[in-house]
């Protein structure tokens, strides 16, 4: 039980801080959206509409992954994590803006963070089945 409740914690941590890099990055996105390399159709509306999606999915996928012991959730916190992930799209524009200090530090928080979740995930999947085989 005391394990349960410390993996809970953890999980709780990491998906928290993700929606937290994200508030960061897509703000930040949002204010100086003319100085990040985006593809021509993508404005700030949009941005500011695509967090909106990814951070309900984000909380729905951690609610799923507690109450249900991680069996179902697992699936949307992956999903949560390679949303997460689209911020490193900004290195696969090509423009003539010149992305800051700033820009690459909210990207890859972001980015970090979404990997940190995906390992995290998997890590306990992959202790779960050594601890069922013995």
């Amino acid at each position: 039980m005391i394990n349960r409740y410390k993996h809970y914690k953890t999980l709780i941590f990491i998906v928290l801080l993700n929606v937290f890099s994200s508030i960061l990055h897509y703000v930040h996105n949002v204010v100086y959206f003319d100085h990040y390399p985006e593809p021509d159709w993508l404005s700030p509306q949009l941005v500011d509409a695509f967090w909106f999606v990814l951070t309900p999915i984000g909380i729905y996928s951690l609610i799923v992954a507690v109450k249900s012991q991680m069996s179902k959730g697992h699936w949307w916190l992956y999903l949560y994590a390679l949303m997460g992930l689209l911020s490193l799209l900004h290195y696969n524009v090509e423009t003539d803006n010149i992305m800051t200090i700033t820009m690459h530090s909210l990207i890859w928080f972001q980015a970090i963070c979404a990997f940190w979740l995906i390992g995290y995930v998997t890590m306990y999947f992959k202790n779960k089945s050594k601890h069922q085989e013995h």
